[in-house]
């Protein structure tokens, strides 16, 4: 029974000495954690005086300009948008055309060779593909948007080339520059 005792006893000393060291770990926790808050209003007003940097820079401008209108296509510039969504933390540019199919075939809308501001963007940060069936509309959004950190220079222009193309008919292809003037 002196053995139960013991082990007991000792059991309760070394949670005693365990908690005394907590207390003192809680004390320092509670300081850095005061220290902290002390340093982070003024971590938050620089985060916030980007954000509002960033959302002038945010714009939106209609053209409603065609830019190829033959037998097989249409195309027309619709508008080019720098999107900010604060929320998620997220920044793109959108430039939206409307298409039309004229063919009885399916056709592709694609955007190659893209550049902004003279300086060719990586292929990682572009989509745009959009498939239009014979006789019909579609809008076609070419989307830059990089995952991994900011955007290209986007303020003097982006060129581009509207490229499209049949995957019933391997013969047919079509490329059209585009010039978007952003200013």
């Amino acid at each position: 029974m002196n053995k139960w005792l013991i082990a007991l006893l000792m059991g309760s000393a070394v949670t005693l000495s365990a908690c005394g060291s907590t207390e003192e770990g809680s004390e320092d926790e509670a300081n850095k954690n005061d220290a902290s808050e002390e340093q982070a209003p003024a971590e938050e007003a620089t985060d916030e005086k980007a954000t509002e940097d960033k959302a002038d820079e945010a714009f939106s401008k209609e053209y409603n300009e065609v830019i190829v209108d033959n037998e097989n296509i249409k195309a027309t510039l619709v508008k080019a948008e720098h999107i900010i969504d604060k929320e998620w933390d997220e920044e793109k540019f959108n430039v939206t055309f409307e298409v039309e199919n004229k063919r009885d075939d399916t056709l592709e809308f694609q955007a190659n060779e893209v550049s902004a501001d003279g300086k060719m963007v990586d292929d990682m940060m572009l989509n745009m593909s959009q498939e239009v069936a014979g006789g019909k509309l579609a809008d076609a959004v070419l989307t830059i948007e990089n995952y991994e950190g900011d955007l290209p220079s986007l303020e003097e222009n982006i060129e581009m080339v509207l490229h499209v193309f049949s995957w019933d008919d391997m013969d047919f292809t079509e490329d059209h520059p585009v010039t978007i003037d952003l200013k």
